[in-house]
């Protein structure tokens, strides 16, 4: 009798422990089944994981603080929440400045699951990063460049910065309405589009304004002596008002310092574009910089009427994180991430698609800069500034509205 009873007892509390069991499986199960409803299809990424990734390419040391620029708007929206609930992840690659090498890491960064591209640094790395984010319908920002031809035919390619043609037309414009130049001269780099495409929309625009230009002189990447090109400058029959000097390297600091040594001294006003806002430009061409304008895409230098408030906090949370003032390549690193991230939370789900519309439907977006909008060309039109260089410093001159 009492083993009958061990027995029953027994068989009684395993039939307990199953059907506890049972009830569990089904509790979690039907919550998972809630989970699965009431969870938005926008949390879930391309590749299934629990962060948004976006690519970062870019090449330091210069400009290399599109990076900075970057890594603060990806640090302040994590903060803020992230994009629907889900942390953002920056996966950073360095190309080197090498072609090869950005489209190789644009290819291992769509691999690797991003679900939009922040980047390159430079107009040749673009064109081809272009065509492989093209090819698989990844959504792209760029930074610094500015060759108008870098989202030809790209309709996933964005360009985060003004175009050349705009940049050389406000130097063209300034000039002449600002400093009433009428005479000009331009140094070109042969080997550089980026100089020789500002070069030609300056003449261009500098001409049809009344300008003449008395002068065309030319130098190879790599130049340390420009004693012949400025001495031909400085031998013309009428001096010039303006040298136009539209670099990218370091080279044309060494122009700008030669032109004013003792045994040339041409007494023009030197212009640039954007090209001249490096960290080694006084390091370089000294004091033989001050009086130069040139364009640029920001300016920390302004106050909140003239920047807005937007660019002032982002000068302030930038130089907080970093110990120094922002310059412009940091600030389309800021603008071009944040530009994606804002085109994330619009978006009614995270496909490349819907990113990539988001981004073409962008309008007075306000952060370092104001964009206006992208034309149909996937150019940003947006804010610029012109700087001067005077008692050593980059300083705010005027600032144009987009």
């Amino acid at each position: 009798m009492f083993k009958q009873n061990r027995t029953v007892h027994k068989y009684i509390w395993l039939y307990g422990v199953v059907a506890v069991f049972l009830v569990i499986s089904v509790f979690f199960s039907g919550c998972d089944q809630i989970q699965k409803v009431t969870a938005p299809a926008t949390l879930k990424t391309p590749d299934g994981t629990k962060s948004i990734k976006i690519g970062f390419l870019y090449s330091p040391p210069d400009p290399g603080t599109t990076r900075n620029g970057a890594e603060l708007a990806v640090a302040l929206a994590n903060e803020a929440g992230g994009i629907k609930g889900l942390p953002i992840e920056l996966l950073i690659r360095d190309d080197k400045r090498d072609s090869a090498l950005s489209v190789q890491y644009a290819k291992e960064l769509i691999n690797a699951g991003v679900s939009a591209i922040v980047g390159p640094d430079y107009s040749t790395l673009a064109m081809p990063v272009g065509e492989v984010i093209q090819e698989h319908g990844i959504p792209m920002v760029t930074t610094y460049p500015t060759n108008p031809k870098v989202p030809e035919n790209r309709n996933f390619s964005f360009m985060g910065a003004f175009t050349d043609p705009y940049q050389a037309g406000v130097m063209a414009g300034f000039a002449v309405q600002e400093l009433g130049a009428m005479t000009a001269a331009v140094l070109t780099e042969t080997d550089s589009t980026y100089s020789q495409g500002l070069t030609d929309v300056f003449i261009e625009e500098f001409t049809a304004q009344g300008g003449a230009i008395r002068g065309r002189q030319f130098y190879e990447t790599g130049t340390t002596d420009f004693s012949t090109q400025l001495m031909a400058i400085a031998a013309l029959e009428t001096t010039v008002d303006v040298v136009f000097l539209p670099g990218l390297g370091p080279e044309f600091l060494l122009a700008v310092k030669q032109a004013k040594a003792a045994d040339i001294n041409i007494p023009a006003t030197f212009l640039g574009g954007d090209g001249w806002d490096r960290p080694d430009l006084f390091e370089i061409a000294g004091l033989a910089a001050e009086g130069s304008f040139f364009a640029n895409h920001f300016s920390a230098e302004g106050n909140p009427e003239q920047l807005g408030k937007e660019a002032i906090q982002f000068i302030t949370d930038y130089t907080s994180r970093f110990g120094i003032a922002p310059d412009g390549p940091a600030s389309l690193g800021y603008d071009a991430a944040n530009i994606i991230i804002e085109a994330m939370k619009r978006a009614p789900n995270l496909t490349s698609a819907a990113i990539r519309d988001q981004i073409q439907a962008t309008q007075d977006y306000r952060g370092a800069a104001i964009l206006s909008h992208f034309n149909q060309n996937r150019h940003a039109i947006k804010s610029a500034v012109i700087n001067i260089i005077t008692d050593g410093e980059i300083q705010l001159y005027h600032v144009l509205a987009p």
